[in-house]
């Protein structure tokens, strides 16, 4: 008779946790160490932030002239308040007659808070103030600016108007019905549409 072959013993091939604890608990705990950190640094700064937001939202409401503007600019910089406190700022100075303050402001504004929401009416307000300094051919370009970056924005009607008010002004009266012509078009029953239609009339003699 044949002996039987000896035969070898099974390989376990399934996962032993305390075979792993064992061998890597080091890393394991090091891990664990480095995500709890990470963890209350995420919360700690959000906490932070959120506190920060809140506090520039209490300053600006609570800001009645130009310092109290200035200050929730230089406090708060980079927050939302402080690019509201900008334009609030550059309203106060056009109304103080203070307009190459006001175009500076703004520009700061533009160059620092791209992605604010209300960026397209900073666009107008410059365009305004432009307008106030006398300098029409600037400011016409600006409403153009405004009408074609900014189109869907809320802003895009009101600086259609204003170049057809420019060019009226300037007696091109074939680019002013144009423009005209386009509010009426874009802007169905609207205020603006209304405003377009009245205001391209032809002047009574």
């Amino acid at each position: 008779m044949s002996t039987p072959a000896p035969t070898s013993p099974p390989i376990e091939t399934g996962f032993d946790p305390l075979v792993f604890w064992v061998q890597h608990r080091q890393k394991v705990v090091l891990l664990a160490t480095l995500l709890v950190a990470g963890l209350v640094i995420y919360f700690a700064s959000e906490l932070l932030r959120t506190r920060k937001l809140a506090a520039a939202a209490q300053e600006l409401a609570s800001a009645k002239d130009a310092d109290g503007y200035r200050r929730v600019i230089s406090d708060y910089r980079g927050t939302a308040a402080a690019g509201d406190a900008h334009l609030l700022l550059a309203d106060q100075l056009r109304k103080e007659g203070k307009l190459d303050e006001a175009i500076t402001t703004l520009r700061t504004f533009i160059d620092n808070y791209g992605d604010h929401p209300l960026i397209s009416g900073a666009w107008t307000s410059l365009a305004v103030t432009q307008e106030a300094q006398g300098k029409q051919d600037e400011a016409l370009s600006t409403y153009q600016k405004v009408s074609t970056t900014f189109a869907t924005s809320f802003s895009a009607p009101i600086a259609l108007l204003a170049q057809g008010r420019i060019f009226k002004e300037k007696g091109k009266t074939e680019d002013a019905k144009r423009i005209y012509d386009q509010v009426i078009s874009q802007h169905q029953g609207t205020s603006f549409a209304r405003q377009a239609m009245q205001e391209n009339q032809p002047a009574k003699k």
